[in-house]
């Protein structure tokens, strides 16, 4: 069968979804139901998965689509304030038969998660050539590590190559348990530097608020796409 991107990121989406609620010790924590909430100017198809494991204080799933038309899937996964990893952060933006775009990172932290960013740089190094081609970031995006994936997909092997690699980068993250210990402070401190950068993304802000209004736009983003994990 002959499935648009936009279909592909769609059952994407739910695969990463079940990795994040297999996981072992994973709990759903609740969220609004944003979708029934809006108001939207357009059809839209909205879903929001969070859950929390040992390692993983918040491990966020979105889908976002105007049906037919444009697709995001979104992770983020913020370790627990005593645990020393990085931020995982994966996004895909499609279009029915063109992905525009793929980012890929475990940014910095804490001194002690740097060797596990160093050994996936390693490990993604090889791959990157049959990715597509490499984007210029915003200046915001200094949170992000040297070895961040930014490309444009490169038809539908490169959006496969993409989404396969963020699945298993997400699956390498929930199954690694052997972490060493950070100082919970320094944790908060550089996870509220990464959300501080990443609410100053315009982009995602513009394109909300075009569909579900900016005051929902705006509660979102600070609710649930990148809350004050400080204050959780």
């Amino acid at each position: 069968m002959n499935r648009s991107l936009i279909d592909r990121l769609d059952l994407a989406c739910w695969r990463f979804a079940a990795a994040a609620l297999a996981a072992p010790g994973a709990e759903v924590v609740p969220q609004p139901d944003w979708l029934a909430m809006a108001t939207p100017r357009r059809p839209i198809e909205w879903r929001n998965h969070v859950v929390r494991t040992p390692l993983w204080q918040r491990l966020h799933v979105e889908y976002f689509a105007l049906p037919g038309e444009i697709a995001v899937l979104h992770l983020c996964a913020f370790p627990r304030p005593e645990i020393a990893l990085p931020i995982l952060g994966f996004d895909v933006i499609t279009g029915r038969e063109r992905a525009t775009g793929c980012f890929l990172d475990l940014s910095p932290t804490v001194p002690e998660a740097e060797p596990c960013i160093a050994a996936w740089g390693a490990w993604v190094a090889p791959q990157r050539a049959a990715l597509g081609e490499a984007r210029v970031l915003p200046e915001w995006t200094a949170i992000f590590s040297p070895e961040v994936v930014a490309v444009r997909p490169e038809g539908l092997e490169g959006f496969e190559a993409g989404v396969a690699l963020g699945e298993a980068t997400l699956l390498g993250c929930l199954r690694d348990t052997r972490q060493p210990r950070a100082e919970p402070q320094a944790m908060l401190a550089a996870q509220a530097r990464y959300i501080a950068a990443q609410r100053r993304n315009d982009r995602t802000r513009r394109m909300l608020a075009g569909c579900v209004g900016p005051e929902m736009a705006d509660s979102f983003i600070a609710e649930c796409l990148f809350p004050d994990l400080a204050a959780a």
